[in-house]
């Protein structure tokens, strides 16, 4: 190459630089691109809008419920109870029960536990007449056909009074009293009250909630007691649970150790009251009652244990989920002469779970408490 053209190339080198800076000068002002949203947040939006989805389903659901036992609760008292049972009008309204058995021998008086009424005794009932016994077999309310109360009116000394006016208007002046679970504190607080009533008691799996000596019973959590409160959502619940007919058999075996024992003839006896008028209203006010310490109560008073002078005996399932063998340990400490028969391979309900073995105690116990005419 020649000295003459050397600077000819330079010169060129040096036209094309301007260029190339105004290139890289378009680029580093350009706009940024627009980028697509992040992962994540597309991620958090769309979980959102499928979890409100899923709560106004479940909304709609529930509401759906309600509305269920709306249209179903429409029956009457009268038109649903059996025949073999009779309305007794007393001075704590009016009280369904089932009366049978020679009038001359002493009554064995069945008090039935949460959701169950006096039909749910029958293999009890017919056992014990077919010994010579007699028999009342009678409903708590809000539970079975007894007329059910104002809200407030379901607290353990109104039941125990409910319960002897029931006795009065019989004229019955004695009996032995059986108590099965929720129905054991309405049963003691009538030991408590109104014990020249009472000869003897049985107590079954008995659900008294009793709070550890020298300490007061535990109040229930504030946000169940504001819910309970509310005007619309305890009804709704409720009617997807407790009042539905869909699930009154699994309900059921969950409280028993033998889950073959809830047949369909026991699910449909329970059913039966359920299509009384607002008794999904009626549970509501029952459970309002229920969740609060019965401050009122003697039965919730562990010392008042040691001044019952009743014969009494206790009945347990060893595998007993809800009210676990312990509880039963100690009220046969508590109760001064009580005996204590613990019943294998059985839960919370033995007259249904062990029929046999169930009747075997009862009358066992019933052989030390009765006095044959």
């Amino acid at each position: 190459m020649t000295a003459s053209k050397r600077p000819a190339r330079i010169l060129r080198k040096v036209d094309r630089a301007p260029r190339l800076t105004r290139t890289a000068h378009l680029v580093q002002n350009a706009p940024a691109p627009i980028r697509p949203p992040h992962r994540k947040r597309v991620l958090s939006r769309t979980l959102i809008r499928v979890g409100a989805l899923a709560l106004v389903a479940l909304i709609v659901i529930l509401l759906t419920f309600r509305v269920a036992a709306a249209l179903r609760e429409t029956q009457s008292d009268i038109d649903l109870a059996p025949t073999t049972g009779q309305f007794v009008d007393t001075g704590h309204g009016k009280i369904f029960l089932q009366d049978i058995g020679p009038r001359h021998a002493t009554p064995i008086v069945l008090i039935h536990g949460t959701a169950a009424w006096s039909e749910f005794w029958r293999g009890t009932i017919d056992h014990l007449v077919a010994r010579g016994h007699r028999v009342i077999a009678l409903d708590l309310p809000p539970f079975g056909f007894s007329e059910r109360a104002k809200p407030g009116g379901y607290a353990r000394e109104k039941q125990a009074h409910r319960i002897e006016a029931a006795l009065a208007a019989l004229n019955v002046e004695k009996a032995v009293l059986v108590g099965h679970s929720f129905g054991a504190g309405a049963t003691m607080e009538t030991v408590m009250r109104h014990g020249n009533r009472v000869s003897g008691l049985v107590l079954v799996a008995a659900a008294l909630g009793l709070p550890e000596d020298g300490s007061a019973p535990s109040a229930p959590s504030r946000i169940l007691k504001t819910f309970l409160s509310m005007p619309v959502l305890p009804e709704v619940l409720v009617a997807a649970t407790a009042t539905n007919p869909l699930l009154t058999r699994h309900l059921l075996g969950t409280m028993i150790a033998r889950k073959e024992a809830a047949t369909p003839e026991l699910a449909d006896i329970l059913r039966r009251p359920m299509t009384r008028r607002h008794t999904t209203r009626d549970f509501v006010g029952w459970a309002q009652a229920f969740i609060a310490p019965d401050a009122s109560a003697r039965s919730m008073s562990p010392s008042a244990y040691g001044e019952v002078g009743v014969p009494t005996r206790i009945i347990w399932g060893v595998d007993d989920t809800l009210t676990p063998l312990s509880q039963g340990q100690r009220l046969s400490r508590l109760i001064p002469g009580s005996t204590l028969t613990v019943l294998p391979r059985v839960g919370h309900i033995p007259q249904i779970e062990e029929p046999a073995a169930f009747f075997a105690a009862l009358d066992a116990a019933l052989a030390t408490l009765v006095v044959r005419p």
